[in-house]
């Protein structure tokens, strides 16, 4: 017999309770999550009154390193994004980019044909340095929300608001939620929302932890994307399916881009070791007692499980047709 109803699909069978502990502050409170019996979604059960406290700006890992736009894009550095994003300048684009390991966010922009002077909205920004990245090469429109900062702060091209989605006005030609989707309630009217604020084909990007996969099966409460209680949802392929289709969207193109530090970190979780424990390898790689040989093990099983779409976390593109 299950218990509880679940909030995306309002399935009430067959739905599992799990006790999850809060691990990357080190507080060890418990909370109850329900993992849906149908579309398999896990989602936190109550959520505390006082979650403010559980993102603290001095110690949340996205509150930690502030913008600095005395750095200016320069014409190599467009040069050679232009080049890795839009094929553009392929001679010049070429020689500078032999050898260059270019950052996630490049194919980010190339896979929703994002064009240096569109309005990009990022939410759930934190610190904004992802919107410092797209200014250093030569995006110019960046908008920056986030209910948990301390203050506005006005950068000339790149702004950052604390405001949340539903505070937010204006039309966008490209939002993105960079694994903030699984912190907000109530899911679809979050959709519905990004919804009115892009404009007609457009895209939007979700990247999300993903229930079901190999962290869950092999660490279960003890998975690092839980993250209880920050994550209130952690979405299942069939729940987002289902929730693009009723927000409107047009889900077109899933990328899994799993981490492997998701690995390690729910590894020591699984000893009771938190993330600023003094034995955490994200404290002290020397004395985590993490070989050279398991860090490249984690590295290969991600990979793999990339491949196998069975990775921990997933990049969803939704068009707004």
């Amino acid at each position: 017999m299950g218990t509880g109803i679940c909030k995306v699909c309002g399935n009430e069978t067959n739905n599992k309770l799990h006790q999850v502990k809060e691990m990357q502050l080190g507080l060890r409170s418990v909370f109850t999550y329900l993992e849906c019996g149908n579309c398999g979604c896990m989602q936190l059960l109550e959520i505390p009154s006082d979650l403010g406290k559980y993102y603290p700006n001095e110690g949340y890992y996205s509150f930690n390193r502030g913008l600095d736009l005395r750095v200016k894009a320069d014409t190599l550095r467009t040069i050679k994004g232009a080049y890795l994003i839009y094929g553009k300048n392929k001679l010049v684009g070429s020689l500078l980019s032999i050898g260059y390991k270019a950052p996630d966010y490049y194919a980010w922009m190339k896979n929703a044909g994002v064009q240096y002077d569109d309005a990009i909205l990022d939410v759930g920004t934190g610190n904004g340095s992802l919107l410092l990245d797209l200014f250093k090469i030569g995006f110019t429109n960046l908008t920056g929300i986030d209910p948990f900062i301390d203050k506005d702060l006005d950068y000339g091209a790149v702004k950052i608001y604390k405001k949340s989605i539903f505070e937010t006005t204006g039309q966008f030609d490209y939002i993105m939620l960079h694994h903030a989707f699984e912190h907000m309630d109530e899911p679809l009217q979050v959709l519905q929302q990004l919804f009115k604020l892009l404009k007609k084909g457009k895209y939007l990007l979700i990247r999300t932890p993903v229930m079901g996969g190999y962290g869950w099966k092999k660490y279960a409460v003890n998975w690092m994307d839980l993250d209880a209680p920050r994550h209130i949802y952690i979405h299942t392929l069939k729940s987002m399916e289902l929730l693009a289709t009723q927000a409107g969207f047009e889900l077109q193109k899933t990328i899994f881009d799993g981490n492997y530090m998701s690995l390690i970190g729910s590894d020591q979780y699984a000893k009771d070791i938190a993330l600023p424990d003094a034995k955490s390898y994200m404290v002290n790689k020397a004395t985590s007692g993490y070989s050279k040989q398991d860090i490249k093990e984690f590295k290969r099983i991600n990979l793999q499980n990339d491949k196998d779409r069975e990775s921990d976390q997933a990049a969803f593109y939704l068009f707004k047709p």
